[in-house]
């Protein structure tokens, strides 16, 4: 599974993941992080990008297992 955090634009990061765990419990606690795009192959969701607010960095790490990378 892979998961990915990277900074979007001043106060805003970027979260991607395949994980469809991950996935169900974001959008079950994590309303404030919006869904930029769903990416489906032969009609199967494979993995969701999120916007997430930049003062959540420490609890997106936390999910994503993973830390925020740098441009």
């Amino acid at each position: 599974m892979s998961n990915e955090l990277w900074r979007l634009e001043p106060g805003w990061l970027a979260g991607y993941t395949e994980d469809r765990e991950l996935i169900r419990r974001i959008k079950r606690y994590k309303k404030e992080w919006r869904i930029m795009a769903d990416y489906f192959k032969n009609g199967r969701l494979v993995g969701v990008h999120f916007k997430i607010p930049a003062e959540q960095r420490r609890p997106a790490e936390r999910m994503f297992k993973t830390t925020v990378k740098e441009a």
